[in-house]
């Protein structure tokens, strides 16, 4: 592993400028990304800080993720920062009317993305609500390309409020049986509500071939195509106790195989395979 500073040294290493910042209205087509899991455990945080790692590749500073998950939300420690304002304080301040003000209470990361993190504090957390969630993403919409959304489990209001405006949604789930059904009902909810985003991409996480379940019987049990599978390795816990994500370690390895093809589903310069609808999962 490459020797980097590891912890808040990280952190500081690279800080927000006005240059760095795109213009208001200056990116081509939002893309508003909500990762979103039935269940905890099933690697949200993990998936999400590693797409923000990529798509900040494609598109330099052009790329901000948010920490929704209000109560418990892991961003700040994946990413080994130490925000000076979180969620409540952008969503309850002054940056709520000024999009200056809002630019300028992101937290920076090396990979040159931006950040909003969540509260250390749940019950400062619970001040956030769905609406003041949604006011924000459309806030950062009007600024950036690429918005990602890290939700807490389940289909709370914040979760909702991210999906109502998501152009894209990446749903999580393991190869165990409660997972599974617990995505298929997840499916089934949002498209009797109405708000299923118009993209959707499967991730099948901690993939392996001892689970006792293959991916034919995932995607049998949640009724729509694996198109991704991250199989399980200890390269992911590791890189989440050090803070650094697995894309921004650099190496080849199965695990960063699987996040590259994930972040290519948004590169809107990556070739289209028109001529296979769906390529089946294979777990190595």
């Amino acid at each position: 592993m490459p020797d980097e500073p590891v912890g808040p040294a990280a952190a500081t290493s690279f800080q927000p400028a006005a240059q760095d910042l795109p213009p208001a209205g200056s990116a081509p087509r939002r893309r508003i990304i909500a990762v979103v899991a039935p269940k905890g455990g099933l690697g949200k945080t993990t998936v999400a800080t590693n797409l923000a790692v990529g798509l900040a590749r494609l598109a330099p500073h052009s790329v901000v993720l948010i920490d929704a998950d209000v109560q418990f939300g892991d961003v700040a420690m994946a990413l080994s920062l130490e925000p000076t304002l979180t969620l409540p304080d952008v969503v309850l301040g002054s940056a709520v009317d000024d999009l200056m003000v809002l630019k300028s209470s992101l937290t920076a990361h090396p990979s040159g993305f931006y950040t909003v993190c969540g509260s250390d504090q749940p019950d400062a957390g619970d001040r956030v609500t769905g609406e003041q969630l949604g006011h924000l993403i459309n806030q950062l919409a009007d600024v950036f390309r690429y918005i990602i959304i890290d939700t807490a489990p389940g289909l709370g209001d914040h979760a909702l409020a991210a999906l109502e405006l998501a152009t894209d949604a990446v749903f999580l789930c393991d190869m165990t049986v409660p997972s599974a059904r617990g995505l298929r009902k997840e499916l089934a909810v949002l498209e009797r509500i109405g708000i299923m985003p118009p993209q959707r991409h499967v991730v099948l996480n901690l993939a392996d071939r001892r689970s006792g379940l293959s991916v034919r019987d995932v995607e049998a049990t949640i009724g729509v195509p694996v198109d991704i599978a991250i199989p399980r390795s200890t390269l992911v816990s590791v890189s989440t106790n050090r803070g650094v994500p697995v894309l921004q370690e650099g190496g080849r390895n199965p695990v960063t195989r699987a996040l590259d093809k994930l972040v290519a589903r948004f590169d809107a310069g990556a070739p289209k395979k028109t001529f296979q609808l769906h390529k089946r999962v294979v777990v190595s």
